[in-house]
């Protein structure tokens, strides 16, 4: 039987990377639980401060959908896009750090919803050093 193609499970394989590359990176992170939350993983930063990360992922390409992001200076997106290689472990996903005051700049609308197109975030690919 083929994998279940959708958004539930991408949102929560995503977290999960994300949170392993925190650990990988020596940070502090716990990851929030349930389905009607704005902000994924909880980061503690060495000087006792934290951070918040909302993660956005899409098994495509294109665009992702930010109608629901908050804009606060300690918290960032980090999207995490598979360019329809979501079922091959062999192909890392493409993941871009983005502080969400930044957002307003990068939002593209598209009827009666906020995305942000891939091409708009580039220079945030793989950023890891603004989350210290």
């Amino acid at each position: 039987m083929p994998p279940r193609r959708n958004t539930f499970d991408t949102g929560i394989a995503s977290e999960y990377l994300v949170l392993s590359k925190l650990y990988r990176l020596g940070m502090e992170a716990y990851i929030s639980q349930g389905n009607k939350k704005s902000i994924d993983i909880r980061v503690v930063k060495k000087d006792g401060t934290s951070i918040s990360i909302d993660v956005k992922s899409v098994r495509g390409y294109s665009s992702l959908v930010v109608n629901n992001v908050l804009v606060k200076k300690d918290l960032f997106v980090v999207f995490v896009i598979y360019n329809n290689k979501f079922e091959d472990l062999a192909v890392e996903p493409e993941i871009y750090i983005v502080p969400s005051v930044e957002l307003s700049k990068l939002i593209s609308h598209f009827k009666k919803e906020k995305r942000i197109m891939k091409g708009a975030i580039l220079k945030y690919k793989d950023t890891w050093n603004l989350l210290k």
